[in-house]
């Protein structure tokens, strides 16, 4: 009852993964017709269903060897029509389909090369042995293998003879959100973030999900180090000696004189992988604000370690930095303060016991803090007097619309920030806000 509670909670399109509930051969029969010639587990697509989406499981020649999926009567299912055409068989052709039924509100692109990697490599064994027109008696222990390993560790290998074939379910990640000129990335392995293409994690139960914070990420025991001697791409290999939590997308492409686009496209396929994560650009005039997230430092022993380790690298003190130090300045932050007042504020000797910078960047990895931005708008006030009547500065006016932050401003105008603050300054028509 409660199984069934649960799974009324999802619909179609919410994005969630659900189990390979049955897998089934369809055939066509030259007497019978389209029909199951074998299922696991049994009796779970009832003559009914079947009959109702028959026409799509064995379809029309123009659809052969395509992937389909069928969402009806409360299924999905996946499958990859196969058609072989030979004068050996009774209509001088065999049609056949292997096909894995999910839930209706079940995301499936997962499963779909896997279906078409099957029927491919089943196709193979037909035309060699009629391995699935004679009706094998492997065949309900193959089915019965393949659900329980992808369910299980979303990867199976199939070994008939000596054909061995491994198939897996490829995790499908969101597209990545577009790369900016002002976007500064940051290698996930240096602040103690997963290393990509772990295996996933057991979905956590209705109470767990609710209570879960949706930036929480977990640190890895096993640490994961980026090799540039690894087989990267040549783009990639002169971007990543300059991706180091400080350098923005323009100063990465001014350094390593490759076009920006480019170098665009390459961190945004970085990001996509996992690899790399973006954070805004690091300035001590920039405010930052703690939040809920950062009590998780306090309990979470890995985050600590991860942490301490990150923030006292190529530090000169001989002192190990305490979580004390840490908390104390993470818990400074706070609008209306700059980094630079927070640091002025907690580090009066002139020896810092650690490396404030890396504690941020540490810090907005992991969701503890949120830099604040600043956005000009210029009201337009006619009683106001502007000083300026430059037209390079009318130009970067236009920009004041509360639409483009400071640092997309300074990259689009290819001014620094000092002179675009004394622009904002010196104009009484312009305000900031702060989100």
């Amino acid at each position: 009852m409660s199984s069934k509670i649960m799974e009324t909670r999802y619909y179609e399109g919410c994005g969630r993964e659900g189990p390979i509930r049955c897998i089934f051969l369809g055939e066509f029969h030259p007497v019978a017709g389209p029909k199951i010639s074998c299922q696991f587990p049994e009796d779970y697509v009832s003559k009914e269903l079947f009959d109702s989406i028959s026409a799509y499981i064995i379809p029309k020649p123009q659809i052969q060897k395509c992937t389909m999926t069928i969402n009806a009567l409360g299924h999905k299912i996946i499958g990859y029509p196969i058609r072989i055409e030979n004068s050996r068989y009774e209509r001088n052709m065999y049609l056949f389909n292997l096909c894995f039924v999910c839930d209706s509100w079940s995301k499936t692109v997962q499963y779909e090369p896997v279906v078409k990697k099957l029927g491919e490599h089943l196709t193979i064994m037909e035309e060699e042995t009629r391995f699935v027109s004679s009706g094998s008696s492997k065949l309900p222990t193959l089915l019965a293998h393949l659900l329980h390993d992808l369910n299980t560790y979303r990867k199976a290998t199939l070994v008939e003879g000596d054909t061995v074939m491994h198939l897996k379910v490829l995790e499908v990640r969101k597209d990545p959100t577009p790369v900016h000129d002002f976007d500064v990335p940051v290698l996930v392995a240096s602040v103690g973030l997963p290393r990509p293409g772990r295996p996933p994690r057991v979905p956590p139960g209705p109470q767990e999900e609710s209570e879960q914070s949706q930036e929480h990420i977990e640190v890895e025991e096993e640490p994961f180090e980026v090799h540039l001697d690894a087989d990267w791409d040549l783009t990639t290999r002169q971007l990543l000696p300059h991706i180091n939590g400080y350098n923005h997308i323009s100063k990465i492409a001014s350094d390593t004189n490759v076009e920006k686009t480019l170098v665009k496209s390459c961190i945004q396929n970085l990001v996509y992988y996992g690899v790399v994560t973006l954070i805004p650009v690091l300035k001590f005039s920039n405010m930052y604000r703690a939040t809920p997230n950062l009590s998780r430092l306090m309990n979470d022993h890995d985050m600590q370690h991860s942490c301490l380790k990150y923030i006292n690298n190529d530090c000169e003190g001989k002192d190990k930095p305490s979580l004390s130090d840490v908390v104390g300045v993470l818990c400074s932050l706070q609008q209306g303060t700059t980094l630079r007042a927070v640091c002025d504020r907690h580090f009066t000797s002139p020896g810092v016991p650690f490396d404030v910078r890396r504690l941020i960047v540490f810090a907005q990895i992991h969701g503890l803090v949120k830099c604040l931005k600043r956005y000009p708008v210029y009201i337009r006030n006619p009683t106001r007097q502007n000083g300026y009547r430059v037209d390079s500065i009318i130009g970067i006016r236009r920009l004041f619309t509360g639409r483009h932050n400071v640092d997309e401003i300074c990259c689009l105008a290819r001014i620094d920030l000092p002179t675009l603050d004394q622009i904002i300054e010196d104009d009484p028509n312009v305000i900031i806000i702060w989100r």
